[in-house]
């Protein structure tokens, strides 16, 4: 979604701006129970400035919701529309900021470029009241959201797992900041589209990195041949080495493992047994499986061939980065037990075993980190100046930061605080060529998976305050335990009674 607004991944605020906005519009996410450091920055700020509102939109009532001045509750599934609905009500209104469309942004329809105007007769089919039924949301309270996200003096959209982890969920994340660009809630103190990381290390160890299927290092992509080309020279390959077809997305590449399109897979910081929608996915399996795992009860491990041990994150070092674009150095407190080693160490000596020594020359986590900085250098991600040596002395630091005397950047795209603006310009989205950010006309496409006869019910999934993912950490802590006791289903009252179904059944 980042990518294709922007031009590059990762979000442009930062979590200060909180302390700024004046509106917060929470969609797809749950941060009292799963950011709860970060929603007590929310709650501080509504404290101290009455004038603040947070809307909250979740099909679930949940304990964020508690909190809300505005609780929106949608059908599972229909965010699109209420996302179309609200720039709907901006433009036909005219509560858009036409400035700073006319000079930073661009429309792109299915079709090819557009305009306003045409953006405007896409928009035509999702007038509140002609889509309040499919939603199950009152006209009157899309106007009002709307009204409200427009008319703060700074709006701060936080999203995360239940907008990305989505059939649409790019298009989520482009509807989400088409209403940010419409009103110029953008680039300003307390102005900003933050997606909230939802697990640990997501921006600094797989996305900018490029360990997922279809990228490469820096917002580079493996179906482009010139990043391909770059990335081959930085590393010093020959031409052609990088094969031109991405991998397999991680649902894919599950199924994948039931047929002879995967023979073997290393499965490292995931517990797939546990997380997968549907695990059956992984049991038919007809390929050699290797987990690197520190905990021995975790699902995943009964189904390996070999088992690596690793080292938990305090047995280890490495840089992390998070949300914000901060990266900060997480130094190791205690050794590893027996032969447990830290993943690094296990994928250096997969590469000696494999006879690739000559490609993974970094061995060490500073060496690593030497060569990650020096690859950002030759991109807009730059952070040659975030050295190993200032992380040590410093509490993380923002990208881009090219120099060892710059302090780090704030907000992204900003005159004066991102240094890859070109200089006299107070905003620029250089991720594009005509360094402008895109408007898309995204179609809302219902769910494929509708209430049927067969399947009457919708379950939607959530997180709890008291655990982390699978539990294979914080479940073996008993207080945690307790606190959250085992999974529960949390049904509707009138669908409870219509399947007799009561307090207490399993």
């Amino acid at each position: 979604g980042y990518v294709q607004t922007f031009g590059k991944d990762e979000p442009m605020g930062c979590y200060e701006d909180i302390h700024h906005a004046t509106c917060f519009f929470v969609i797809g996410a749950n941060p009292y129970e799963c950011h709860p450091v970060l929603f007590e920055r929310i709650l501080l700020r509504k404290r101290q400035n009455k004038n603040v509102k947070l809307i909250v939109v979740d099909p679930r009532r949940t304990e964020t919701a508690a909190y809300a001045d505005h609780f929106i509750q949608p059908l599972p599934g229909t965010d699109l529309l209420l996302l179309n609905a609200m720039a709907h009500v901006i433009v036909e209104d005219r509560l858009m900021d036409e400035g700073f469309i006319a000079e930073h942004c661009k429309f792109v329809s299915e079709k090819g470029p557009t305009d306003l105007e045409g953006y405007h007769a896409f928009l035509a089919d999702y007038a509140p009241e002609k889509v309040t039924e499919e939603m199950g949301i009152a006209a009157a309270q899309i106007r009002e959201v709307a009204y409200l996200f427009a008319q703060s003096e700074a709006t701060m959209s936080l999203f995360t797992m239940g907008i990305n982890q989505r059939t649409q969920g790019t298009f989520l994340n482009n509807a989400i900041h088409n209403l940010h660009l419409l009103t110029g809630h953008i680039c300003r103190p307390g102005a900003t589209s933050l997606s909230l990381t939802g697990q640990g290390n997501a921006c600094g160890g797989v996305r900018d990195t490029g360990a997922l299927a279809h990228l490469l290092p820096g917002g580079r992509l493996i179906a482009n041949p010139d990043h391909r080309a770059e990335m081959e020279r930085l590393w010093g390959v020959p031409p052609g080495t990088i094969a031109p077809d991405p991998g397999l997305h991680t649902m894919e590449l599950f199924k994948a493992m039931g047929d002879d399109r995967v023979r073997a897979i290393l499965i490292m910081g995931s517990n797939p047994m546990q997380t997968l929608p549907n695990r059956n996915a992984i049991r038919k399996r007809n390929c050699f499986i290797v987990v690197a795992e520190p905990f021995e009860d975790a699902q995943t491990v009964a189904l390996a061939d070999v088992v690596l041990p690793t080292a938990l994150w305090v047995e280890k070092e490495g840089v992390y980065g998070q949300t914000e674009r901060r990266y900060q150095l997480l130094e190791k407190l205690i050794n590893p037990p027996a032969e447990a080693r830290s993943d690094l160490e296990i994928l250096v000596d997969l590469a000696k075993r494999l006879g690739k020594e000559k490609v993974i020359t970094a061995h060490t986590p500073e060496a690593v980190w030497k060569e990650w900085s020096a690859l950002s250098a030759e991109s807009k991600y730059n952070f040659k100046g975030i050295t190993y040596a200032r992380l040590k002395k410093e509490r993380g630091l923002q990208w881009p930061c090219p120099t060892e005397n710059h302090p780090g950047t704030k907000r992204r795209y900003v005159g004066g605080d991102d240094p890859m603006v070109t200089p006299g310009k107070r905003i620029e989205f250089y991720g594009h060529p005509d360094h402008k950010a895109i408007l898309f006309l995204r179609p809302y496409i219902p769910s494929p998976q509708r209430p049927s006869e067969k399947f009457p019910l919708l379950l939607t999934t959530g997180r709890v305050l008291t655990q982390w993912h699978s539990g294979t950490i914080t479940d073996k802590i008993k207080d945690l335990a307790q606190a959250s006791g085992r999974g529960t289903v949390t049904i509707n009252r009138q669908d409870a009674h219509r399947h007799g179904i009561v307090t207490g059944d399993r």
